[in-house]
């Protein structure tokens, strides 16, 4: 077995970075950089990129001296953030010299999950998972080879599936996290939300969020909008069980107990419709099914929604006052990961019709309308299958038990579950790329069950995470400051592509996915021809009538918009792609498919005694899995994780604030987190932050932080409309260490 780490005085001696570059301050002015490109123009170099800390993409100009990245700006014409960065994405600089970081290909020569591992050469490495796959398809066929993958790099990877023939693409952005959200406003409104998170904040009067945590989640251009907006005096309302950042900016925080959000929203309905605070004029023109909507909710007061909530009733009435006096210009946000309760997409469906109950859309100050790029994306590759070929039955049920989750997105948490069952037919081939299954499937034993029915597990990642530990084959993908990726087309309020080229050359010996799955597929004996990135720009940018000389100067292209956005206000005759052509209060399809039309309200589980409901979620310096290993990003907070326990348990529980706690869930515990004691959260829960209890020792500093990994604790329940997971059903108790 080789060593798998360098001692960090070796690292830093090796990749020549100095502690001055390493300590780089975040408050760089723009001035400094223009400035030592006018004394040092042969050695300042300047390149252009999307960042890549989290998925919202944001626009990064980055500034290498002499071979070294030593600063990142936000690009002032990306529509994403227009020139800002957040701590998590001047952190770039840190993961790209991070010494943990996987530096070359690695076969396992242990057991799954040991650590064993030795060097291998990519031919070695491609060669080996080659053989394996084929070996698979020949014995279990096409349907046998899986992939999960998650980041820009995944369309190589879903590229690679098409090749071979195989349905079983699961992409975590669906069921993990907006699936619930979109098929709600889909089946509202006709039309998807969309991950560009449409509510025109700079211009709204009155905002109310359930539990997205907008100034902290964080997307940039989001946090931007909503902030301009506060800034020129529009209200915001706030519901969330714990005092969030974003609670902290609101005029309203509804303390409410989790679990209960549609009773709330059922009650704010009601008082809307009785007490005629509704935009009469665009409910007449484009909802339907009103009075059936009136009849349904007609029991749910806002007294009766105080009884279930824990909100009272005198603010919920405030509440539907601030909206409407607000209406049109105010807007209810459907919140981002609703996978929470199993109820998700009725749940959404509720925001929805608070929203048209208000008027709410394509105008001003509401929602505006998302507009696409008349761009034809090039495939890497050129993909025919014999006409007439069988279509393969999916493992994950999207489409078919699922029948609104899409078969292009998938579900993870199915897929995962089919594997260990083996049914409807063995999957013994997965591709994990950029996403970490023990940090988002519930249950460690079960993932490890299922990983351990896999003929072979394959990971392109940057770290050795916990997957990685796991797998038989080990891809170091270059971060995205080392490489060149196709240029990346976005649907926007003013739609814009982007694009990306290297600020460094690769520091160890490691590629990116377009590259490898090239040359997989090569070694795997298909002949079609791969583009090269070059290629595909070239042909994207003869589509945009533009040279590539814009994009080195800007980092972006913005199509001008001058018209659509507001079509509401505009004067336009709305449009809505439902079974009826209009907003849908009373929904037809969900009707057809044998669901509730209207929402109703069930009420979930209860913890008892000295349970928590687990609640978890971002922190304005940590998303997903991916910067918990981040040393500027743990400064932050102190190298802590802290877990928010209510004041009243915890004087039960003789626990104090700074002491050092485990959550326990039957014969689980977590790692150690210390407890933040205090009375900004309901008495049901605890809350803790994502992407921590990590198992990989290779991940030196997110391994010593310790914490709690919320997957191996949280529920794992699914929504019946979308097939998207339910993860908030899972109590816990707390023990002092």
């Amino acid at each position: 077995m080789v060593s798998l780490k360098m001692t960090r005085r070796g690292f830093l001696n090796t990749a020549a970075i100095s502690a001055a570059a390493l300590s780089i301050p975040f408050s760089l002015k723009r001035s400094v950089a223009s400035d030592n490109k006018s004394n040092n123009d042969k050695k300042i170099h300047i390149s252009q990129n999307w960042c890549e800390m989290c998925f919202w993409g944001c626009g990064v100009t980055a500034y290498n001296r002499e071979g070294r990245v030593f600063k990142l700006e936000g690009q002032p014409k990306c529509p994403k953030n227009y020139g800002k960065l957040c701590a998590r994405g001047n952190s770039g600089i840190y993961q790209l010299y991070d010494p943990d970081r996987l530096k070359k290909p690695l076969i396992r020569t242990g057991k799954r999950g040991e650590g064993k591992f030795r060097e291998a050469t990519y031919e070695e490495a491609i060669a080996y998972v080659a053989e394996k796959t084929n070996k698979a398809i020949e014995e279990y066929g096409k349907g046998t080879v899986s992939l999960i993958a998650h980041g820009s790099g995944e369309h190589a990877f879903i590229n690679l599936m098409e090749l071979i023939g195989s349905p079983n693409i699961a992409i975590p952005a669906y069921s993990q996290c907006t699936g619930s959200r979109d098929i709600g406003w889909w089946l509202t409104f006709g039309r998807p939300y969309t991950t560009s998170e449409p509510i025109d904040g700079a211009n709204s009067k009155c905002m109310m969020f359930f539990g997205r945590n907008v100034l902290e989640a964080v997307m940039v251009g989001e946090a931007q909008r909503v902030t301009e907006g506060l800034a020129k005096g529009a209200k915001l309302i706030y519901v969330d069980p714990r005092y969030s950042k974003t609670a902290a900016k609101a005029d309203i925080w509804a303390k409410i107990k989790p679990g209960t959000d549609l009773a709330l929203m059922l009650g704010m309905i009601n008082y809307i419709v009785n007490a005629k605070l509704y935009n009469a004029d665009f409910v007449d023109e484009y909802c339907s099914g009103f009075d059936e909507l009136k009849e349904a909710v007609k029991d749910n007061t806002p007294e009766w929604a105080e009884k279930e909530t824990d909100v009272p009733a005198e603010t919920i009435k405030n509440i539907c006052h601030e909206l409407a006096s607000a209406a049109p210009a105010c807007a209810i946000g459907p919140g981002r990961r609703l996978t929470r309760y199993g109820d998700d997409t009725q749940h959404v469906r509720a925001i929805g019709i608070l929203n048209a109950l208000m008027g709410s859309w394509d105008t001003p100050g509401a929602f505006y309308k998302i507009s696409g790029m008349n761009v034809t994306i090039p495939h890497i590759c050129e993909i025919e299958h014999a006409k007439g070929e069988e279509e393969i039955e999916r493992v994950d049920g999207a489409g078919s038990e699922y029948r609104l989750a899409p078969k292009n997105l998938g579900l993870e948490n199915k897929l995962m579950k089919g594997i260990l069952a083996g049914k409807p037919y063995p999957v013994k081939v997965l591709f994990a790329y950029g996403t970490n299954l023990f940090q988002h499937y519930p249950d460690y034993e079960e993932c490890k069950q299922i990983v351990n029915k896999l003929d072979l597990l394959v990971t392109c990642d940057i770290y050795l995470t916990e997957t990685a530990l796991y797998s038989d084959v080990i891809f170091p993908e270059s971060t995205y400051l080392e490489r060149k990726d196709p240029i990346s087309v976005v649907a926007e309020k003013y739609p814009y592509v982007k694009y990306r080229e290297p600020a460094t050359a690769p520091l160890y010996n490691t590629i990116g996915a377009y590259e490898l799955v090239e040359r997989i597929a090569k070694k795997m004996g298909f002949n079609n021809h791969f583009k090269t990135v070059d290629e595909v720009n070239k042909e994207i940018l003869e589509q945009l009538g533009i040279s590539i000389n814009v994009l080195k100067k800007d980092g972006v292209y913005v199509k001008p918009i001058f018209d659509g956005i507001y079509p509401q206000a505009e004067g336009k005759e709305l449009e809505f792609n439902t079974p009826s052509g209009n907003v849908e209060l009373y929904s037809t399809f969900c009707e057809r498919l044998g669901f509730d039309p209207i929402p109703k309200y069930t009420k979930h589980e209860m913890p008892k005694g000295n349970e928590f409901r687990l609640l978890f979620g971002r922190q304005s310096f940590h998303t997903h899995a991916r910067t918990q290993n981040n040393r500027w990003l743990l400064a932050l907070h102190n190298f802590e994780v802290k877990a928010w326990i209510p004041k009243g348990k915890a004087a039960k529980l003789g626990i104090m604030n700074g002491d050092k706690v485990r959550l326990v869930k039957g014969d689980k515990k977590s790692r150690e987190l210390i407890a933040y004691v205090t009375d900004e959260i309901h008495e049901d829960a605890v809350f803790i932050p994502h992407g921590f209890g990590r198992l990989s020792e290779f991940m030196e500093l997110a391994y010593e932080m310790g914490g709690a990994s919320d997957s191996n604790l949280c529920s794992n329940d699914t929504d019946p409309i979308s097939g998207a997971s339910a993860f908030h059903n899972a109590f816990v108790k707390i023990e002092k260490v």
